[in-house]
């Protein structure tokens, strides 16, 4: 399956765009072990209405333009793949290493599938809406198969079928690659029925989170349009991501629970209410039945699993048909103005006076509003902050003993007060990433003025980061720490970490600075993992420090340094970058 086209040529390293693809479309509709699967399905289809001759030219096509498009999962294969051959295909084996982890959850909770099978399950589906950001909503969104496949007489059902089939490609590849590993331990630690009824209730799992995920985009296209329609999906994918990064760190927390004296999570659950609002525990049902011959939890999860079967059969053709109809509001101009929200204006008037200054300012900030692609980059590693603070919060919980004890512990448990310094995390990684855009020939413009003065780009852009992205997410951490401590404390944490974190900022912007803000195209290989390293390292020192200051220092004295820092971190970026050495796009030209 990872070998899907036929292997003809040695690597292609992009050296040589002129070279024929070693597998021509004609190829592929020949050799494609996908369109010889759906081969088996010819008659079916036939018989509820699909040209099938049609379909299969039009999958076959999908695919070899999937495997001919660089831009395609290249972050699989850190932009090296062979010429002709499909980056998800050779990346899957990646997928098959993280499924690994989940081996760890099955052999340790075989007596509550709920936990062990659940969280397998749990695994795999954000692994799922995580691809599906990456590759599948290329697909999905498509707004140019309507209008060409039309004109073509290609029936909605034929297209509609096409694309479901092209989809399923990826589907099924991914569910193979993540979950037979979990599948086949599970026949180990849980015996064959158990094993069985796993395999079963996951491929129903996956084929109910591809009803979700068209549904989904559906509703969200039936409501919107335009450039808020663009935002929206962009948020939904970001929430996805963010999301998927806490589940990294779900085996340390799930590890730390299980070790607490008085919780055994290695035995039958009753139901609770968040099994009914995580649907993946919906799926171990039958097996928690099985297991326990208890209605309570086992039955009541079979119900909620036979009701999302149900659902799902019924919901699917009009979703994906309102998914179809509607796609054509992505192709719509945004006609909405830009709008100066009050946060913005608000920063915009710390920025200095000159004119140049707030200009480039300005230019930055829209630039971070309109690319969904740095959002989809830097917001999930803003977030690893506040994955971090759970992570860091549950091994103290788990040594604490009675509920009482855990109440006080969490109350008073130093985190609070360093919770601020862990949203500084992401800001290396939010710097580094300025200099990647979607168009960087748009600053081109700048290289044409001539003494361009290159410091106030730079600085405004770094500037940026901080104001836009650092700043309100350590403010916000830190006001909700007033759950636990008293608000001059808070006050205090709050400008010690805005003042760390722009001192963290200024730093990495000076390690950055040889390459110009949004001037190169983005691929996974150019990403430079040093210069990162040494920022992060930088960070993580200058946190220590600042962390220890917090927890060891009184407040009035903390917050005094803090307003130290902060004003005295402004003013140094106010005069910073004034001899910046990079090459904007198309200067050259200009030599």
């Amino acid at each position: 399956m990872m070998n899907l086209f036929k292997k003809k040529n040695e690597l292609d390293d992009g050296s040589t765009p002129n070279e024929p693809a070693p597998d021509t479309p004609d190829d592929l509709l020949s050799n494609s072990r996908w369109l010889k699967f759906f081969d088996l399905f010819k008659g079916f289809l036939t018989r509820v209405g699909v040209d099938y001759p049609q379909f299969r030219l039009i999958v076959g096509y999908k695919l070899y333009m999937d495997a001919v498009d660089p831009s395609f999962m290249s972050t699989l294969d850190n932009g090296r793949r062979r010429a002709g051959k499909n980056a998800f295909f050779r990346g899957l084996w990646v997928y098959a290493l993280v499924s690994l982890i989940l081996i760890m959850f099955i052999g340790q909770f075989p007596k509550n599938p709920v936990v062990g099978l659940g969280t397998a399950m749990l695994f795999y589906t954000f692994m799922y809406m995580t691809v599906l950001v990456q590759a599948f909503s290329g697909s999905l969104l498509d707004v140019r198969d309507v209008g060409i496949l039309e004109t073509r007489g290609v029936s909605e059902k034929t297209r509609s079928a096409a694309q479901t089939a092209h989809i399923l490609v990826y589907v099924l590849s991914l569910f193979i690659a993540m979950m037979t590993v979990p599948i086949v331990s599970s026949f180990f630690f849980m015996g064959i029925p158990d094993g069985v009824i796993f395999l079963v209730s996951s491929v129903v799992l996956m084929l109910v989170n591809y009803v979700v995920s068209i549904g989904l985009y559906a509703v969200v296209l039936h409501f919107f349009r335009g450039e808020r329609l663009k935002n929206i999906l962009s948020m939904i994918q970001i929430i996805i991501i963010v999301l998927s990064v806490f589940m990294y760190q779900l085996p340390n927390i799930m590890t730390q629970l299980s070790a607490h004296g008085g919780l055994n999570m290695n035995r039958p659950m009753q139901f609770a209410w968040f099994m009914a609002l995580i649907y993946p525990f919906w799926f171990t049902g039958p097996n928690a039945w099985l297991q326990t011959q208890q209605f309570n939890a086992g039955g009541i999860l079979t119900i909620l699993m036979l009701a999302a079967m149900i659902i799902s059969y019924f919901v699917y053709a009009p979703a994906m048909r309102r998914l179809t109809n509607n796609l054509s509001k992505l192709s719509e101009s945004g006609e909405e103005p830009v709008h100066s929200g009050i946060f913005f204006r608000a920063m915009r008037r710390l920025v200095p006076q000159d004119k140049d200054q707030r200009t480039f300012f300005t230019l930055s900030w829209r630039m971070m509003q309109a690319d969904g692609d740095y959002k989809m980059r830097v917001y999930p590693q803003m977030a690893i902050g506040i994955v971090m603070i759970i992570v860091v919060l549950v091994p103290t919980i788990s040594n604490s003993g009675k509920q009482a004890d855990i109440l006080s512990v969490i109350q008073n448990n130093f985190v609070w007060s360093v919770a601020p310094l862990f949203c500084t995390i992401g800001i290396v990684t939010a710097i580094y990433f300025l200099r990647f855009s979607k168009n960087p020939s748009a600053m081109k413009l700048f290289a044409t003025i001539p003494a361009f003065n290159k410091s106030v780009l730079y600085r405004e852009a770094v500037r940026t980061v901080f104001v836009r992205l650092a700043a309100p997410l350590i403010i916000i951490v830190g006001l909700l720490t007033l759950f636990f401590l008293p608000p001059w404390k808070v006050l205090a944490n709050i400008l010690v970490g805005l003042g760390l974190g722009l001192l963290i900022t200024i730093i990495n912007g000076a390690l950055m600075q040889g390459t110009a803000p949004y001037s190169t195209v983005f691929q996974a290989g150019q990403v430079n993992s040093g210069a990162t390293l040494g920022g992060v390292l930088i960070a993580m020192v200058v946190a220590t420090i600042g962390g220890f200051a917090i927890v060891f220092l009184p407040w009035w004295l903390t917050l005094i340094i803090g307003l130290i820092l902060l004003v005295g971190s402004w003013f140094i970026l106010n005069h910073s970058y004034n001899n910046v050495h990079f090459t904007l796009p198309g200067e050259t030209d200009f030599e």
